[in-house]
C-alpha cells in the first residue's frame, strides 16, 4: 500500500467485527531449520543483585515448512539468549571452558574455525537447525 492510496481518515473510521488475538503464536517444540534474523547484547542482573553480566540475544526466523504449517502462520520467530563470559577489559573471554554456548552456536553456523576471525555481524542470515522448547515464566 502506497501513501497515495492510503487514506488515514478512512482507515481510522473503519469498524472491525469480532475480537483480535492477544497472544503470539508460539513456535511448536521440535528441531527446525531457522535463520538468524537479528542479534543484540544486553546487560543483566540477578533478582537478588548478587550476579551481573552480558547476554547475547538472537531472534531466529523459523523457515521450516512443517513448523509454519503446524502453527498455522506465515512467519514464526523464536528467541535465544546466551550468557557471555567477559574479561575484566570487557572483551569476549576465549579462555578454556569459557563461552561454550557461544562456541556451539558459532560451530553450528560454520563460524568457529581456529584461524577464522569472528564478529557478531557474521551471525545475521546464517542458517542452522535449532531445537525449540518452551518454558513458562514466573507470571505463568
Amino acid at each position: 500500500m502506497t501513501d497515495s492510496i492510503f487514506n488515514a481518515e478512512q482507515f481510522l473510521d473503519q469498524v472491525v467485527e469480532g475480537a483480535m488475538d492477544t497472544r503470539v503464536v508460539p513456535c511448536p517444540e521440535g528441531d527446525w531449520q531457522m535463520e538468524v534474523k537479528s542479534y543484540s547484547a544486553r546487560t543483566w542482573k540477578s533478582k537478588d543483585g548478587t550476579k551481573a553480566g552480558v547476554a547475547l540475544d538472537l531472534i531466529w526466523n523459523v523457515t521450516d515448512y512443517t513448523a509454519l504449517t503446524t502453527a498455522g502462520v506465515d512467519e514464526l520467530t523464536t528467541k535465544q539468549g546466551i550468557m557471555l563470559d567477559i574479561t575484566p577489559e570487557g572483551k569476549l573471554d576465549t579462555g578454556k571452558g569459557k563461552n561454550i554456548r557461544l562456541g556451539r552456536l558459532r560451530e553450528a553456523l560454520g563460524l568457529n574455525e581456529k584461524d577464522q576471525p569472528f564478529s557478531f555481524a557474521l551471525l545475521t542470515g546464517r542458517v542452522a537447525v535449532g531445537t525449540v522448547t518452551h518454558r513458562t515464566n514466573d507470571e505463568g
